[in-house]
């Protein structure tokens, strides 16, 4: 059996959910007031957008990696754009006349190292890490295209997946996992509308821990003679500070086209539920405040589709493309991303 054809082996788990569009731009009015208050909303908005492009996402999330075995993915991912969710689901622009006046665009590229290493033939470790550049961009009247940019690394991630038990003659698979989210950048570099021009830049996550709890449960199935699996996962994530936590829902498929190509896609909902609080200060470096989520109550729903070429030598390239096709208070932007897969 060649190995695309075994779902256990060939695809784990794709590095990072699709990248979404980060920021969105502050608008230019002449009240000096009513920028600063629109701008604290195009920053928590902003936000919502960074944090959706950051959680794993689950493909293949059933099975677990065979003890001693290690996948490496490294991914990057680009979005730029200036579409965007509003708060009744509606897709919109950030153009003339709008809330967000200004033309405001937004973009995002990242690099994602996704590892995951068998502990035993029923424990694999995960590890997801994120390295951001994000940005956003709006016309001001007075000084004309206006340009914030944030680089570093973003949350990361890290956890465990078990292999639940299953009759031999089983042909399904369950797995239950769990991840933590720890901030990798320094909370006083979050945006705090008390100290704009210190804390100005868009952030590159949420900036406080996070906890993921999923369960995934797949199988292999063949069609038209051709070899494939279907995974279907559920997950809560609980976010520190006053962001609102979430409800996940991912579903993926890949199937061989030939000994050499695989096709895959996914489809990803992210619902929130709707408990954040209002603004939260903690304490920063040099004694400064940084400003952590202001809700980032938010939802989206997106899909993906791509292509895994296998290599003669056994490495493994992927490319393919993301697009959110619903969602509320976050961004729309779509956009490619290429990876390649190593397994030691």
């Amino acid at each position: 059996m060649s190995l695309q054809n075994d779902p256990q082996r060939r695809v784990r788990r794709s590095c990072a959910t699709p990248l979404q569009s980060s920021s969105i731009a502050s608008p230019c009015h002449p009240n000096p007031t009513q920028p600063r208050a629109l701008s604290v909303l195009a920053s928590a908005l902003a936000l919502s957008c960074v944090l959706a492009a950051l959680p794993g996402t689950a493909l293949a999330g059933a099975w677990t990696q065979p003890q001693g075995d290690t996948l490496v993915i490294v991914k990057a991912l680009h979005s730029d754009g200036r579409g965007w969710f509003d708060d009744s689901h509606h897709r919109t622009t950030f153009g003339d006349g709008q809330q967000f006046d200004g033309n405001g665009r937004s973009r995002q590229d990242q690099l994602n190292v996704y590892v995951e290493h068998g502990l035993t033939e029923k424990l694999s470790f995960i590890g997801n890490f994120y390295f951001n550049d994000v940005g956003f961009s709006n016309h001001d009247a007075v000084n004309g295209r206006q340009q914030t940019t944030t680089t570093g690394f973003a949350d990361q991630e890290i956890g465990l997946r078990y292999a639940l038990p299953s009759a031999q003659n089983d042909v399904w698979r369950s797995a239950v996992q769990a991840l933590v989210s720890i901030p990798a950048y320094g909370r006083s570099k979050t945006y705090h509308p008390n100290n704009p021009s210190a804390n100005s830049d868009p952030a590159l996550g949420l900036g406080d821990y996070g906890l993921e709890l999923r369960y995934s449960r797949g199988r292999g199935y063949t069609l038209g003679g051709r070899n494939g699996y279907v995974d279907l996962g559920g997950a809560v994530r609980l976010r520190g500070s006053a962001a609102s936590d979430e409800l996940r829902v991912d579903a993926s498929t890949g199937l061989s086209l030939t000994p050499s190509w695989l096709l895959l896609g996914e489809l990803n909902v992210i619902q929130g539920l709707g408990n954040g609080r209002g603004n939260f200060d903690v304490a920063g470096s040099g004694g400064g405040v940084g400003f952590v989520a202001t809700g980032t109550n938010y939802d989206l729903t997106k899909l993906q589709l791509s292509t895994l070429y296998t290599a003669p030598g056994g490495s493994q390239w992927q490319v393919g493309y993301q697009q959110p096709v619903m969602g509320r208070n976050t961004g729309a932007a779509g956009g490619p991303f290429v990876a390649a897969w190593w397994r030691f």
